[in-house]
């Protein structure tokens, strides 16, 4: 085979490594509006903070916005979906090498209560989000459901309602984060509220209270992978 000498770049080939700032510029872009509305919704909640305010925070031009999300609304379903995903994966890491599902559910309101102490930002974006547009969050619902029947299953929880069991446990999380960011709380309540959740979902007082009272595992596992 001949060796060409001298030879040419392709223009393709040019093109790819300015696409690729292209790419990130853009990437970061994105990035600061999330990270600038995540700061203003949390503050101010949804409903007052505009479009331009968002832009503005992220020091971008208003018509800019357009470019990443086409209304705040997506802009919203982005943050949600990304905010949420990434706390399932931290307390999926804490529950990693935990099999009993009683300790697994206490992880869980354990590990979101820390939030409030650790990022108050999401912890602030979860209370008036839920409160204003029952988002639910179908991330974090889905899977407290899934770790609820498994315990149901295991013969660890005696529930007559699942659904309304789901339901109160979760609107009493949200309520102790709320009083935990509005300092009527101290850190502490988080094992008092977990031993709560427990009895409400059959354990006796002395289990759930050693239960919601063991060592809260450290995030130090890799963080799961979505399904492809």
């Amino acid at each position: 085979m001949a060796v060409l000498k001298n030879a040419t770049i392709a223009p393709e080939d040019r093109q790819a490594s300015p696409g690729g700032r292209v790419q990130r510029r853009k990437a970061k872009t994105r990035a600061g509006l999330l990270a600038a509305a995540r700061t203003l919704f949390a503050a101010h909640g949804v409903e007052p903070t505009t479009i331009a305010e968002i832009a503005e925070e992220a020091d971008i031009a208003v018509g800019s916005f357009y470019n990443y999300f086409a209304t705040k609304d997506e802009l919203l379903a982005a943050l949600l979906q990304d905010a949420l995903t990434e706390q399932l994966h931290a307390l999926q890491a804490r529950q990693a090498h935990v099999s009993d599902p009683a300790e697994v559910i206490s992880i869980a309101h354990r590990h979101l209560l820390h939030v409030a102490q650790s990022d108050p930002d999401f912890a602030w974006l979860l209370v008036r989000l839920e409160m204003s547009h029952r988002v639910g969050t179908n991330v974090l619902r889905d899977a407290a459901r899934r770790d609820l029947q498994s315990g149901i299953d295991a013969g660890r929880f005696h529930i007559t309602n699942p659904e309304l069991a789901l339901t109160a446990s979760g609107g009493a999380l949200l309520a102790t984060m709320h009083a935990l960011l509005e300092g009527e709380l101290t850190p502490e309540v988080d094992s008092d509220h977990a031993e709560g959740v427990l009895r409400s979902f059959g354990l006796d007082r002395d289990e759930a209270a050693e239960i919601a009272r063991r060592a809260l595992p450290e995030i130090d596992q890799p963080t799961p992978k979505s399904p492809s």
